[in-house]
């Protein structure tokens, strides 16, 4: 009797793919310039450098190939490429260079799946930009702004450049919405030093911005909704045997030892005095771990190194991009863990570019062994504020 086939498992086998190819790049720039990158000034005053634009470009040039008709939203958009000659050259350099990196395509990516995947039988090797002209439209693909109808890959090609440019850690990252619902995420963590070849795979490893995989690729984590969250290690030509992540298997900690996931202190806007109070009020230290990318946020969680995230904003005019979320929850919640906002809803991606405040007010990701407490302290917490 054939075993009946999982429902966007060659979406999930082609992303994985892409992220894989993607990854690889980013971690070559590392190398081949010694953990200092550049970067380039995009108009909200972040960085981005040649690696996030031609991540892009690669990712979109798989996806497209195979899905013609799919839509795209990525973080980064051509404009700045178009302008500068000598940048857009750096940038279709190093996609040039990827197409070798990515040479052995027919990786263990769908070991564990019940179906044979379609896209690896028909397509032996990705896609990639054919011309610098190519590149940029390719990019430009992924300035989309509709999130709640049809099929949209939202995708972060470098999560957390200013670590990256340092040699620290970051993120690769894919997400398949169907009408505004998560359905695949593929995000890869190629600097984290994380162990997914033990023959029992080992949750809550220490994860920190300076413990980064010097000699191999990081790892790649994966999940279709409804069937699980499942990580591998990359190699240089292929992926690992892919393991389930179960958050079942970390046991509850006394809520003093709880360890609370936290960005850069005194570089964000969130309301870091606050969540210092949540903690506190919980008898937990404060910051727990510390990791600037919010898409290695949720994966720390995923992998069990962390217990709770907070995202406290000062008020409901606050929003935060699509791309530093979509598949992070994904993987998170397929793992067992619990992610709403600070009303207990869930976090809707049919909004656009742009998750608002005045629909997602905060957020709140946990075990869910802890989470109803952590609700409950964040809401005492909340009744401090000076009413207006």
């Amino acid at each position: 009797m054939t075993a009946t086939p999982l429902p966007y498992t060659d979406e999930l086998t082609l992303a994985l793919r892409a992220i894989h190819a993607a990854s690889l790049l980013t971690k070559s720039v590392l190398r081949s310039l010694s953990n200092h990158v550049s970067a380039e000034t995009k108009a909200d005053d972040s960085p981005v450098t040649i690696a996030d634009f031609a991540a892009q470009a690669i990712l979109i040039s798989a996806l497209h190939a195979v899905y013609p008709s799919d839509a795209f939203l990525g973080e980064e958009s051509a404009a700045a490429l178009r302008e500068n000659k000598g940048l857009a050259e750096q940038v279709w350099q190093l996609v040039l260079r990827a197409s070798p990196l990515s040479a052995s395509e027919t990786s263990d990516v769908q070991k564990q799946s019940t179906s044979t995947p379609s896209v690896l039988a028909t397509q032996s090797r990705l896609t990639f930009p054919t011309s610098k002209a190519d590149m940029l439209d390719l990019i430009d693909r992924g300035t989309g702004t509709e999130t709640a109808r049809g099929r949209v890959w939202v995708m972060d090609p470098v999560d957390g450049t200013a670590t990256f440019m340092e040699g620290k850690q970051y993120a690769v990252c894919l997400c398949l919405l169907v009408d505004g619902v998560q359905q695949v995420a593929a995000i890869g963590a190629p600097n984290l030093k994380f162990d997914a070849s033990s023959s029992a795979l080992i949750l809550g490893q220490n994860i920190h911005e300076d413990l980064v995989d010097e000699e191999g690729h990081g790892v790649v984590l994966s999940a279709i909704k409804g069937h699980g969250t499942y990580v591998s290690s990359m190699h240089a030509s292929n992926l690992g045997e892919r393991r389930r992540i179960d958050l079942q298997q970390v046991a509850p900690k006394k809520v003093a030892g709880l360890n609370f996931i936290e960005s850069t202190l005194g570089v964000t806007s969130l309301s870091q005095g606050e969540h210092q109070a949540v903690a506190e009020s919980l008898g937990a230290s404060w910051p727990g771990t510390v990791i600037w990318s919010q898409q290695m946020k949720y994966v720390a969680l995923t992998l069990g190194a962390t217990d709770v995230m907070v995202r406290l904003p000062k008020n409901k005019e606050r929003f935060t991009c699509v791309w530093d979320h979509a598949g992070g929850q994904l993987l998170f919640e397929e793992a067992g863990g619990i992610v709403k906002d600070l009303d207990g809803g869930a976090i809707d991606f049919a909004q656009g570019r742009k998750i608002l405040g005045d629909r997602n007010y905060g957020m709140i990701a946990a075990m869910p062994w802890c989470f109803d407490l952590v609700m409950q302290t964040v809401q005492e917490v909340l009744d401090k504020r000076p009413r207006s």
